[in-house]
C-alpha cells in the first residue's frame, strides 16, 4: 500500500476499526510511514475536538422566521405570475394566510392573492416593463436553503481551521482552559491463552504482539507466537516447536526477526588446551518472517522462515563482555542492519536488502579491529545516515565506546574537467572521546548515552595499537531492565552503563550542541521508538516525545517487569505476577503494552 491509498482509507479509519473491514495493510503502512501517521493523528485530533464541542442549538423561532420569509418571497412570485399558473405548497399555506392577515389593511390585493382559488388579475397603470427572471417556486426554496447552508458551512470551516492551526489546544473566548494533548502513556493489558507459558522476549506493533516462550513439557519446547491485540488470540508462527531458545530482536513493516540457538558443539581437544575456558561453541541462526509468510501460516499453509545468517559463536574468541553473536539490528525501509560477531570473534556490521528475490546477500558496512565489537546500529528513515558504536575494554576493565557514521553526501565538484553531480559515501568517527554509547535515531534525532560527566577530560580515541584508559565510569545499574528475560538471554553489558542522555537533531545546524535530557541523576537502558525515547533513571523510568520536545509521564508502570522492549510506535513488557494457570495443558499470560502516540 502506498501513501495515496493509505490517505484515502484514513478518512474513515475510525469507522473501519469499529467495523469488520480488514485494516492490516493500512496498519502495516502506518507502522513504517511517519508522514501518514502524523496525517492520521491530525485528522483524528480535529475530529475529536469537533466532537467535544457543545452542540449549537438554533434559536427557538428560527423555523417560523424562515417560513415567513419564504411565504413573503412566494407571495411576491405569485403577484408577478400569470393568474392560475402557480400553486402554493401545503406547508406554506398557514404562513401565507398569516402574512395576508398582517397585511390586509395595507395591501388588500396581496391578501386576496393568497386565497385557495389562486391569484386574481391585477389592473395596473401602464409603466415601463421590468425584466425579471421567471423562477419556479422550487428554485426560490433552493436559494433560501443554499443561503442557510452557506452560513452553517462558514462556521464549520472556521472551527476546522482553528483546530488545525492550534493542535495543542483551542482557546475559548471565556478564558476557558486549553485542550492539551495527553502527557502520559495509556498502558493496556493483553491476556491470552498459550501452551508456552514462560515468555522470554516480545516486540509489538499496532496490530500484534509477537513473543517467544517455552513450555514445561518434554525438552521445554519453544514457540514463536503472534497475539492479536484485538481478539486476544495467540497463533503459532512456526511449523513445529524448537528444542532451543528463540529470542525476538525486532519487527517492522509486518516482518519479524529473531535469533535461534541451534545447539552446542564440543570443541576439539587441541582447541580446549589452547583456551580451556568454554568447552562448547554455540550454533545459531538469524531468521526473518514476512507479513505474507505469516498470513500463509495463519491460513494453514506450511511456510518456513528465511534464514538471513547462521554460524557458530565461541565465547573464548570473543571479547569477554560479549555473550551473544548478535549485537543489534535496525530496520531501514526494505533493508536490515545487523551487528554480529563471527566464529573467530571478529565483529561486523552488515546490511541486507530484504526485497530482493533469491538468497539474500549481505553488504559489509564496517569491521572491528581485534578486541573491539560493533554494536547498536541505527539509521535515519531513508538510510542516508547510518550510525553505530565501537566498544572496547580498557586495561582497567572499564567499558569504552565511540560512535561512527556512514553518510551519503554530494560530491565536491573539481576545479577542472568534466563532472556530473553524484553522491559519495563517507565513513568517519562521529565521537572520539570513548564515552559515547548506544546511538539510536527517532524522528531524525540522534540519541546517545554519554558518561563524559563522570570521566576524565583526557580520554583519548582508541587505536589498533593503543587502548584509551579513561577514569572510572559510574557504577553500572544492577537493576536495569533488559529487552529480554535476562534469565534466558543475558542483556548486553552496555545496557547497565549509566550516564547522561543526549539528543542531537540530524537535519539542523551542524554546529549545534547536544541537549541533555535527564537532569536528575544518571540514566541507563536507553531505547527509542519511532517518535519517543525511553530510559531508566535513578528515580524510575523517564520518557521524551521527540515531536513535541516534551517529557511524558510513565509513572511506575514498569516496576517489577521481567523485560521491556521498545519497537516502532510501541513498548511491550511483562510483569512478574501475570502468570495464571487455567488448566492442565494451557496457561493464561498477560503482556502489557502502550502505543505512542496513543492514537
Amino acid at each position: 500500500m502506498n501513501c495515496n491509498q493509505a490517505r484515502a482509507m484514513m478518512t474513515a479509519y475510525r469507522e473501519l476499526k469499529i467495523g469488520d473491514v480488514e485494516t492490516l495493510e493500512l496498519d502495516v503502512h502506518l507502522e513504517g510511514c511517519a508522514s501518514c501517521r502524523q496525517a492520521l493523528a491530525r485528522q483524528m485530533f480535529i475530529g475529536e475536538q469537533l466532537g467535544s464541542l457543545p452542540v449549537v442549538e438554533p434559536p427557538p423561532d428560527m423555523h417560523s422566521k424562515l417560513m415567513r420569509a419564504l411565504a413573503k418571497e412566494h407571495l411576491e412570485f405569485i403577484w408577478h405570475s400569470a393568474p392560475g399558473t402557480v400553486s402554493t405548497p401545503e406547508f406554506l399555506k398557514p404562513y401565507l394566510h398569516e402574512h395576508a392577515q398582517s397585511t390586509q389593511d395595507s395591501n388588500l390585493i396581496a391578501a386576496f392573492s393568497t386565497a385557495e382559488t389562486g391569484p386574481l388579475p391585477i389592473i395596473q397603470a401602464k409603466r415601463k416593463p421590468r425584466h425579471r427572471s421567471h423562477l419556479s417556486q422550487f428554485a426560490v426554496l433552493g436559494l433560501a436553503a443554499m443561503f442557510l447552508m452557506v452560513l452553517m458551512m462558514g462556521g464549520l470551516t472556521s472551527l476546522l481551521l482553528l483546530a488545525h492551526n492550534n493542535q495543542s489546544g483551542i482557546s475559548a473566548v471565556s478564558n476557558a482552559s486549553k485542550i492539551i494533548l495527553p502527557a502520559s502513556v495509556e498502558q493496556v493489558p493483553y491476556t491470552t491463552t498459550t501452551l508456552y507459558q514462560h515468555v522470554a522476549s516480545a516486540v509489538a506493533d499496532h496490530t500484534y504482539i509477537y513473543y517467544t516462550a517455552y513450555g514445561d513439557g518434554l525438552n521445554n519446547p519453544w514457540m514463536l507466537e503472534r497475539l492479536d491485540r484485538t481478539t486476544g488470540i495467540s497463533t503459532p508462527l512456526l511449523p513445529s516447536t524448537s528444542a532451543n531458545p528463540l529470542i525476538l530482536l525486532g519487527s517492522a513493516y509486518g516482518s519479524t526477526v529473531w535469533l535461534q540457538f541451534d545447539g552446542l558443539k564440543l570443541k576439539p581437544h587441541n582447541t580446549l588446551s589452547k583456551y580451556g575456558l568454554h568447552p562448547y561453541v554455540s550454533h545459531w541462526s538469524l531468521h526473518y518472517l514476512t507479513l505474507k509468510q505469516q498470513q500463509q501460516i495463519v491460513s494453514g499453509i506450511p511456510t518456513d522462515s528465511e534464514i538471513l545468517l547462521n554460524g557458530t559463536f565461541d565465547q573464548d574468541t570473543s571479547p569477554s563482555w560479549v555473550t551473544t553473536p548478535i549485537q543489534g539490528i535496525w530496520f531501514i525501509q526494505n533493508s536490515l542492519l545487523v551487528a554480529m560477531t563471527d566464529s573467530k570473534g571478529t565483529s561486523h556490521l552488515l546490511l541486507y536488502q530484504l526485497d530482493t528475490t533469491g538468497k539474500l546477500v549481505a553488504k559489509e558496512i564496517a569491521t572491528a579491529i581485534p578486541g573491539h565489537i560493533l554494536t547498536s546500529p541505527t539509521a535515519n528513515s531513508d538510510g542516508s545516515q547510518i550510525y553505530w558504536s565501537e566498544e572496547w575494554s580498557s586495561s582497567a576493565g572499564t567499558l569504552n565506546s565511540n560512535i561512527w557514521t556512514q553518510q551519503a553526501v554530494d560530491a565536491i565538484r573539481p576545479m577542472r574537467g568534466p563532472w556530473a553531480a553524484h553522491a559519495v559515501t563517507v565513513k568517519q568517527q562521529f565521537t572520539s572521546n570513548g564515552v559515547s554509547f548506544r546511538p539510536q535515531i527517532a524522528n531524525n534525532t540522534l540519541f546517545m548515552l554519554s558518561t563524559a560527566s563522570q570521566s576524565s577530560s583526557t580520554q583519548a580515541t582508541s587505536t589498533p595499537t593503543e587502548i584509551a584508559t579513561p577514569a572510572a565510569s559510574p557504577s553500572p545499574n544492577a537493576n536495569a531492565i533488559a529487552r529480554t528475560a535476562s534469565s534466558i538471554y543475558a542483556a548486553p553489558f552496555d545496557t547497565s552503563v549509566r550516564g547522561t542522555i543526549l539528543s542531537l537533531p540530524l537535519n539542523g545546524d551542524p554546529d549545534i550542541q547536544p541537549t541533555a535530557l535527564n537532569t536528575t541523576g544518571l540514566a541507563s537502558s536507553l531505547q527509542v521508538g519511532t517518535n519517543f525515547a525511553l530510559w531508566q533513571g535513578d528515580k524510575g523510568y523517564e520518557m521524551y516525545d521527540v515531536s513535541q520536545k516534551s517529557d511524558v509521564i510513565v509513572g511506575t508502570i514498569f516496576d517489577g517487569s521481567t523485560f521491556l522492549a521498545v519497537n516502532g510506535t510501541t513498548a511491550v513488557w511483562m510483569l512478574n505476577n501475570t502468570l495464571i494457570t487455567t488448566n492442565n495443558t494451557s496457561t493464561s499470560i498477560t503482556l502489557m503494552a502502550f502505543n505512542w502516540p496513543a492514537k
